[in-house]
């Protein structure tokens, strides 16, 4: 099943536009399809995420089944720190998780040298699928990747429990891995801006709802900020931001480190975003995943009319997201839902009384 409706403008042109101020013939829609897409490729997802033709290819089947607003691919959550030397656990049919954390000890850190974008883990694999996709839709969509952040890195390279930790019993040691994530994760950022592509930041750990704003500041605003430098100084805009769970307190910071888009989880109302902080950022999302995942199209529709009318008229700009990635199994009809409520109910010019 693919959407019905036909757009006015391709995705390309209409990010250009949206990039510019200029008019849209509807809202930017991205949901943030990532894990879900394996199932349009086909194969177990532990192939999945072994093989770049496979990654691109569910990738490209995406975009041609819902006609999103962007695609991607990428190292996700753990892929730096893989590449670092963390060990991961490959399911069958669900998504890697950590076994074996890079280091037990901070006394590994001084030997421990920085990786190569070209070969390290399994990078070479996500940059081999980003130009497989870039070569087969570079005309129609731009394609994106998105990188962990240094608190999500830094707690896959030693281990959530013993990270989040050790941010009150050692700060000291905490800062040389932060650092020490950063400078790699620089290292991929700058590949990722040689071959075109602008890189976009999930730093899940971040969140509010797993540490306070005070160790935000403290441990994940300077680590963030060097990131958004570098995407700023490559491609002269800062970079996407998502941070899942309750973000209400860090928003002014987000924006602070450089953030041009704050990606908001489900659990933040956008509204309350919009009086806070809509006048300096972009503001993104946030149908609830579990409503894609296990609602009706009728409700995927109701959801997205009210983001709608919270946020569509957002000073420095609104697009129409998932509150986050979108779980394995969510239906496809699920989604080509929500892009055909974004086509119906965010035409331009948006109605208000339509989204009641």
């Amino acid at each position: 099943m693919k959407t019905l409706w036909k757009d006015k403008m391709t995705p390309k042109e209409r990010m250009k536009a949206f990039a510019a101020g200029e008019q849209l013939d509807r809202i930017v829609c991205m949901p943030m399809v990532t894990d879900q897409a394996y199932s349009l490729a086909g194969g177990t997802m532990s192939k999945y995420y072994h093989s770049a033709t496979l990654m691109a290819q569910a990738q490209i089947n995406a975009f041609e089944t819902y006609e999103l607003d962007s695609v991607g691919s990428g190292p996700g959550l753990f892929g730096i720190a893989e590449a670092i030397g963390t060990k991961l656990v490959f399911p069958e049919d669900n998504v890697p998780y950590v076994s074996i954390p890079a280091i037990s000890s901070y006394e590994n850190l001084g030997n421990m040298n920085l990786i190569d974008p070209y070969r390290s883990g399994r990078l070479p694999i996500f940059l081999e699928a980003l130009k497989i996709i870039q070569e087969a839709v570079k005309e129609r969509v731009s394609v994106g990747c998105a990188v962990a952040g240094p608190i999500t890195t830094a707690a896959a390279v030693r281990g959530t429990d013993s990270f989040l930790k050790d941010m009150r019993r050692c700060p000291e040691m905490v800062h040389r891995l932060l650092q020490y994530v950063t400078d790699n994760t620089i290292l991929f950022i700058d590949v990722l801006c040689d071959i075109g592509i602008k890189p976009s930041i999930a730093d899940p750990v971040a969140s509010g709802t797993m540490i306070s704003e005070k160790h935000f500041r403290e441990f994940a605003k300077p680590y963030l900020k060097q990131y958004s430098d570098r995407i700023i100084q490559r491609w002269g805009s800062g970079p996407f931001v998502h941070i899942c769970g309750d973000t209400t307190k860090i928003w002014s910071d987000m924006v602070d480190f450089g953030a041009t888009v704050l990606s908001l989880d489900n659990q933040v109302d956008l509204a309350e975003a919009k009086n806070e902080v809509g006048h300096r950022a972009c503001l993104s999302g946030n149908v609830r995943p579990n409503t894609l995942w296990r609602g009706t199209p009728q409700q995927v529709a109701i959801e997205v009319k009210e983001c709608l009318r919270k946020a569509y008229d957002n000073p420095k700009g609104f697009i129409l997201s998932s509150g986050c990635g979108l779980p394995v199994g969510t239906p496809v009809d699920n989604v080509i839902a929500m892009m055909d409520a974004a086509r119906q109910y965010g035409k331009y010019p948006i109605d208000p009384d339509r989204l009641k």
